[in-house]
């Protein structure tokens, strides 16, 4: 086997062990929030959904955030997650419909792991739905 072989078998293996570059470590920006958990104004005006309710924007833009969890097995119900608004219980997840949409500044999901340990034992069985509302 030549030197020139055996460059070509390197050179692949070498670069297929480098690290891949990371942005955020170059320039020192915290990385974006996972785009499934976060919603923002921004997304909800492009998707022209900003006339309707909050109940509405998620339902067409984060349908995933609505399913329903187990809440007690004995006898068998669900629940969907809990609704939260600037940090207070604000209620059930038919609440965002009084909520309009062109009001938000940004709705995010927690799972129930991450509700528990946010929001306590009011966090839910679903998880929650935090909405923040735009400053005025």
């Amino acid at each position: 086997m030549s030197t020139s072989h055996l460059y070509l078998i390197a050179v692949p293996a070498i670069l297929a062990c480098a690290p891949a570059s990371n942005p955020s470590r170059t320039t020192g920006a915290r990385p974006a929030p996972s785009r499934s958990t976060l919603l923002t104004a921004e997304e909800i005006s492009t998707a022209n959904v900003d006339r309707g309710s909050a109940y509405d924007a998620i339902s067409r833009l984060r349908p995933n955030w609505m399913t329903r969890g187990t809440k007690s097995f004995d006898p068998p119900r669900t629940e969907f997650p809990v609704v939260f608004l600037g940090g207070n219980r604000y209620g059930e997840i038919e609440t965002l419909r009084n909520l309009s949409a062109d009001q938000i500044e940004e709705i995010r999901f927690y799972s129930p792991a991450e509700a528990g340990g946010r929001f306590g034992m009011q966090g839910g069985l679903s998880g929650v739905i935090e909405v923040s509302l735009k400053k005025r």
